[in-house]
């Protein structure tokens, strides 16, 4: 084990700041005439500690799950952590967001996306407590609370605890919240129910040390064929369940999960199938054996290169396969990936657009969800509280949340539905919304986030309210706004997506791209226009549509208009628009 620098009265960011350029320039060496040829040959998995990046250093010398002491310490000092400090706390799920937003952001772990009405409640008091009074679904099927003091971060960490709650692991080079449809267990279209392995897995990378402060971030989906999409093919690693008859292989026929791996939206890059397939029994290991691959092989140089995505167009899929194969010999898993073609596949069922809105039939009889629109995914204490009653009174206690940024309330029976939805629509949650508003989705934004070029909550909201003033829509359009490429809301994934940049003026704006899906509708979106302006934006995305219903053929969906057109023919989008020239 290395010996960490002493502090002699320098801050934890100066000190991370030292040992790297103490490690680059090889001036440790000088003070280790002894040390011999093993100290000289100190590495993390392989890469030398002087070519390590400066978040690398900071995780060399002090593991993100060794940083209790010093949040005890912050915590009785009212005192927010900065620099490699802050990014050592996000591991813990505290995000320091100042001066977007005062005090900490914290997001929660809700493995498949799921958590009970009773910690509803509990999630309702910390956001009043503690909190800024608010809360966020997110695009990972997660919660997000702002505005808390660094006094109180053990407050919440404690009161998530006791309601069966956690925020570890949320942020920074951890796996990130594991997603699953969010209809899981209920769902009359789904192949299998895949949530109970989204939590194992969950709690397995939780409970191993050496899959904490991984090289980069990491998005794992647990795809079971239900009606909501959970986007799953933009993630690091995606278990899509499949059903197999007749095989090439010797396969008992039934529901296999197909592995997908490399998703990065936002590096233009979805999930691609690497030919294997494992039983949803084994996806948990397998996925924990991939974990272990990225982090004994990933770059620890360069975070831009440092995702999975580079890490696959380096080495290649075959390699990627071999050293899991490898791993989870190690592992002592008992058994190995199975090679398989997707020719073998069954059809998926229908991905359904607006099936996370309204009232729906689960698979037993006289069982439906509700689900309730919000805008932009911000709730109240008060509309916490309620969603949190009507799951335990009316429902089955089942709350889950979607990666469309709004919630559903499961196990309603027949003659409580009107009682439910009247409830909800008096408090300001709706069960119905227009084809603009249903998909549209967008991430903090400048209001709360450092890296954030435009509040795109907010310009998301008067986009919205300005398309449905205007249109009346057939077809629904999904309308993702992120605020920077780091592409949380996903902007090549959309129908239409808008990026936040910097205009020449230093003003506001966004950069627009058209034809974007996932599922049935795989495919990146392509470059339409901009810098646009953010109050043109409107104007704008008004044309865009415009146009697209004027030349259409009947019934035509946006996504296979945009899709007819070559890359030469897409400004006809902005025909009658300045921006056309």
């Amino acid at each position: 084990m290395h010996a960490p620098i002493e502090k002699r009265g320098f801050s934890e960011e100066q000190l991370a700041y030292l040992a790297n350029a103490v490690a680059k320039l090889g001036l440790h060496k000088a003070f280790q005439p002894d040390a011999g040829p093993a100290a000289e040959a100190e590495n993390v998995y392989g890469t030398p500690l002087e070519e390590l990046c400066k978040e690398e250093v900071a995780k060399y010398n002090l593991h993100p799950l060794d940083l209790r002491a010093r949040i005890e310490r912050w915590t009785d000092r009212n005192e927010i952590a900065t620099g490699l400090d802050q990014f050592l706390l996000r591991h813990w799920g505290f995000f320091n967001v100042e001066p977007n937003s005062q005090g900490y952001m914290v997001r929660l772990r809700l493995p498949a996306c799921k958590l009970r009405g009773d910690q509803m409640l509990a999630l309702a008091d910390i956001a009043q407590d503690y909190a800024g009074g608010y809360a966020h679904v997110t695009t990972r099927g997660n919660f997000q609370l702002r505005e808390i003091e660094p006094k109180d971060v053990l407050n919440v960490m404690y009161d998530l605890q006791q309601a069966g709650l956690s925020c570890h692991g949320s942020g920074a080079d951890s796996a990130r919240n594991m997603t699953a449809s969010p209809t899981s267990g209920f769902d009359p279209l789904e192949l299998i129910d895949l949530s109970p392995y989204t939590i194992r897995l969950s709690n397995l990378v939780l409970h191993t040390r050496e899959l904490q402060g991984l090289p980069r971030k990491f998005n794992i989906s647990f795809d079971g064929g239900g009606s909501i999409s959970t986007v799953s093919d933009s993630n690091d690693i995606c278990f899509q369940a499949v059903e197999i008859k007749n095989n090439d292989q010797g396969l008992e026929p039934g529901i296999y999960c197909r592995i997908m791996l490399g998703g990065i939206s936002g590096h233009r890059d979805l999930a691609r199938d690497t030919g294997f397939v494992c039983t949803p029994e084994q996806t948990v290991l397998a996925g924990s054996a991939m974990l272990h691959v990225f982090v004994e092989h990933a770059d620890r140089t360069n975070r831009k290169k440092a995702r999975l995505k580079y890490l696959l167009d380096s080495k290649g899929f075959e390699w990627f396969v071999e050293r899991t194969q490898e791993k989870l010999e190690e592992l002592e898993a008992g058994f190995r990936l199975t090679p398989l073609s997707s020719v073998h596949d069954g059809l998926r069922p229908p991905v359904l657009r607006q099936a996370h809105i309204g009232v729906h039939r689960q698979s037993a009889a006289d069982r439906n969800y509700v689900g309730v629109a919000l805008e932009m995914g911000r709730l109240s204490p008060e509309q916490m509280r309620l969603i949190g009653r009507l799951a335990l009174e009316k429902g089955s206690n089942d709350v889950r949340l979607t990666v469309w940024q709004n919630v559903l309330i499961a196990g309603i029976e027949n003659h409580d539905i009107a009682e439910v939805v009247k409830a909800l629509e008096e408090n300001a949650m709706p069960t119905s919304a227009t084809a603009f508003a249903a998909g549209a989705v967008a991430c903090t934004g400048r209001w709360g986030c450092k890296l954030g070029l435009a509040y795109t909550k907010q310009n998301g909201t008067e986009l919205v309210r300005h398309l449905e003033k205007t249109f009346t829509l057939d077809r629904p359009i999904n309308i993702h706004l992120t605020g920077c490429p780091n592409s949380c809301a996903q902007h090549y994934i959309g129908d239409i997506g808008l990026v936040g940049t910097t205009l020449p003026d230093g003003g506001e704006g966004y950069h627009v791209v058209v034809g974007g899906g996932s599922d049935h509708d795989y495919g990146i979106a392509r470059p339409l226009c901009g810098p646009v302006p953010a109050d043109d934006v409107n104007e704008v995305v008004e044309t865009i549509v415009g146009n697209y219903l004027s030349a259409r053929e009947p019934g035509a969906s946006f996504l296979e208009f945009v899709r007819s057109l070559d890359d030469s023919d897409l400004s006809r989008l902005l025909h009658g628009h300045s921006l056309a020239a």
